[in-house]
C-alpha cells in the first residue's frame, strides 16, 4: 500500500513527463547535457536519408562541418569509427581528403582489404569541447567500435560567463546531470533560466545552435582581455567536459583514443599582447622603452633578449617578451631556456587561439588516469631540432604546421599512423593480425592513389582558405600584434606544392 501511494502521488509527474516527451519536440531535440553552460539550442549534426538509408551531415551544417555519411544499418563485419573534434579534425585549411582520418581509414583499409571500414570525419571549425561532447553523446548511439577526439584548442572563442554552478561539488555536478536527462527537469529550467536574473543570480550562459565567435566580428580581436579568472574557469570547463566524455566512452564500452593538442611554438607569436600598466605612468613608459629595444629587429641577440629580460622582470606574464626571449634562444640552440619561453608566450597570449598547458596536461593526466589510449601529437611531430637535423628537440616542429595550429599534410599523415597502430593495438580487431610489410606496402599504393585523385583546384582553395585562417586568427585587425620585423617571422609557406608529398613523410 505504501509503495502504491508512492507511484499513485508520482504518477501526475510521469504523465508530464511523457506529455513533454510526445509534444514538447523543441524540448524534445535538446542535446544539452552541460552543467555549466546551456546548450539547449543544439541539435543533432546527423540527419537519416531515407533514400539513400544514411546518416548524413545536412547541407545547413556546412559552414562549420564537411559532408560525411554513414550507413543507416551498419553492414555485417564493417568497422566503424567516429573522429571528433575542431577544424584540426577536419582537415583545415584543406579539408577531410587530407585530414588525419582519411590517412587512418587507408591505414585500417590496407590492414584488412576485405573489412569495410567506416571513418566519419565530425570536425567542427571552432568547435570547442563542449560542443564536441554533445556530437559524442550522438554518435555513440551509432554503433561505433572506436572514437577519436583531438580538442582543446577552441576553449576561449566565444563568449561565456559561468553561473555559480561552477562551484558545484561532485555531488551535486552528479545530481544535476541525472536530472538533465528528465524532460521534466529540462523544460522547467528552460523557463527559469529564461526569466533569471531579477533574483540576483546569473543564469547560464545560453550559447547558439552554431559557434559564434568573437572573431567571427569585426573588432573581435579587442574583446580580448587579460583575465586569469575567465581562462582559469575555462580551463576548468574543459577539463569537466574530457571527464564527462571519457565517462561516456567507458559507459558505451566503446574504445576512446585521445590525442593531445599540438600547435606551432616557433614561428607564432602572440596573437595579442597587453602590459599590466596604466598607459602614461612611469612603470609604462619604461616597459615601453624596454619593449622597443627587445622588439629591435637590428639589434644584437644579447641586447635583445637584456631587453626582453627586463620586461619580463617588470611584468613576467607578457606574452610578447616570452615570444621573443624564447624565439632567440632557440634560434641559438638553447633549447632547454627556450621551451619553457615559447611555452610561456603561448599560454599568456591575451587572445588563446591555441590550448593552453593545462588543457594539455589535462587531456595527458585524464588519459592516464582512464588508461585511455593516448596520442602525444607534439612529439610525434617533433623530428628535428632548431638546425634541422633530424634530432627531437621537444618542440613540435614548425614545418609540420601550416599556420599556428593546424597540421601540415605530412603531419596529416603522421597522426594518422599513430592513431592506426592505437587501434591496431586495442585487440578488438582481430583481423588486422596480419604481416606489418605487406599491410605498409597497400598503404603506399593506396594514399599513393588518393593523393593523385586530388585536383590542383583542392590545393588552391585550401590555401585560400589558409590566408582566410590568418585573417581570422588576427581578428580582422590587418596587422600583427609585434612589429613588422615578427610579422615576417609569423608567416608560414602556403604549402601548395603538397601534393607532391609522398605517402610516408
Amino acid at each position: 500500500m505504501r509503495l502504491a501511494a508512492v507511484l499513485l502521488s508520482l504518477s501526475p509527474l510521469l504523465l508530464v513527463e511523457i506529455a513533454l516527451r510526445q509534444l514538447d519536440t523543441e524540448t524534445a531535440e535538446a542535446i544539452d547535457r552541460d552543467p555549466l553552460v546551456d546548450l539547449h539550442q543544439l541539435r543533432p549534426l546527423f540527419e537519416k536519408n531515407e533514400t539513400t538509408g544514411r546518416w548524413e551531415i545536412p547541407g545547413r551544417r556546412f559552414n562549420f562541418f564537411r559532408p560525411d555519411s554513414f550507413a543507416a544499418d551498419k553492414p555485417a563485419g564493417s568497422r566503424r569509427v567516429f573522429v571528433l573534434g575542431g577544424s584540426t579534425v577536419q582537415g583545415r585549411p584543406y579539408a577531410i581528403e587530407t585530414a588525419f582520418s582519411t590517412w587512418l581509414k587507408l591505414r585500417l583499409q590496407a590492414a584488412s582489404p576485405t573489412t569495410t571500414f567506416e571513418v566519419v570525419n565530425c570536425g567542427g571549425v571552432s568547435y570547442a569541447s563542449y560542443r564536441v561532447a554533445q556530437i559524442l553523446r550522438e554518435v555513440l548511439r551509432h554503433e561505433p567500435d572506436a572514437i577519436v577526439i583531438y580538442t582543446g584548442h577552441n576553449e576561449f572563442l566565444e563568449e561565456r560567463e559561468y553561473a555559480e554552478v561552477r562551484q558545484m561539488g561532485s555531488v551535486r555536478r552528479w545530481i544535476a546531470q541525472v536530472a538533465s536527462h528528465i524532460r521534466l527537469v529540462s523544460w522547467i529550467r528552460e523557463r527559469w533560466d529564461s526569466g533569471s536574473g531579477s533574483n540576483g543570480k546569473r543564469p547560464k550562459t545560453v550559447l547558439p545552435g552554431e559557434v559564434d565567435a568573437r572573431l567571427d566580428h569585426v573588432g573581435g580581436l579587442e574583446r580580448y582581455v587579460r583575465d586569469p579568472e575567465w581562462r582559469a574557469a575555462g580551463e576548468f570547463h574543459f577539463v569537466e567536459t574530457l571527464e564527462q566524455m571519457i565517462g561516456l566512452c567507458a559507459s558505451a564500452e566503446v574504445p576512446l583514443i585521445l590525442c593531445e593538442p599540438a600547435c606551432d611554438l616557433v614561428s607564432t607569436p602572440p596573437f595579442k599582447v597587453m602590459s599590466i600598466f596604466e598607459p602614461g605612468t612611469a612603470d609604462a613608459r619604461e616597459f615601453e622603452a624596454r619593449w622597443r629595444q627587445a622588439k629591435q629587429a637590428d639589434g644584437t641577440i644579447d641586447d635583445r633578449l637584456a631587453a626582453s629580460g627586463a620586461c619580463l622582470e617588470m611584468d613576467p606574464h607578457h606574452a610578447g617578451a616570452n615570444y621573443i626571449a624564447g624565439r632567440l634562444l632557440y634560434e641559438r640552440g638553447e633549447l632547454p631556456k627556450a621551451r619553457p619561453r615559447l611555452v610561456a608566450a603561448r599560454d599568456y597570449d591575451v587572445c588563446p587561439l591555441r590550448a593552453t598547458t593545462p588543457i594539455v596536461n589535462a587531456v595527458e593526466a585524464e588519459a592516464r588516469k582512464s588508461a585511455v589510449p593516448l596520442v602525444d601529437t607534439a612529439r610525434l611531430l617533433d623530428s628535428r631540432n632548431h638546425q634541422g637535423r633530424r634530432v627531437p628537440d621537444g618542440i613540435a616542429d614548425p614545418e609540420y604546421f601550416v599556420d599556428h595550429l593546424h597540421p601540415s599534410i605530412a603531419g596529416h599523415q603522421l597522426i594518422g599512423k599513430a592513431l592506426a597502430t592505437k587501434i591496431i593495438a586495442l585487440g578488438r580487431f582481430e583481423d588486422l593480425e596480419i604481416d606489418h610489410q605487406e599491410a605498409e606496402q597497400r598503404y603506399q599504393q593506396l594514399a599513393q592513389q588518393h593523393l593523385d585523385s586530388l585536383s590542383e583546384d583542392y590545393y588552391a582553395r585550401g590555401n585560400q582558405r589558409l590566408e582566410g585562417l590568418k585573417r581570422w586568427a588576427a581578428g580582422r585587425a590587418g596587422s600583427s600584434v609585434l612589429d613588422e620585423e615578427l610579422a615576417a617571422e609569423e608567416e608560414v609557406p602556403a604549402e601548395g606544392g603538397e601534393r607532391t608529398v609522398s605517402p610516408t613523410p
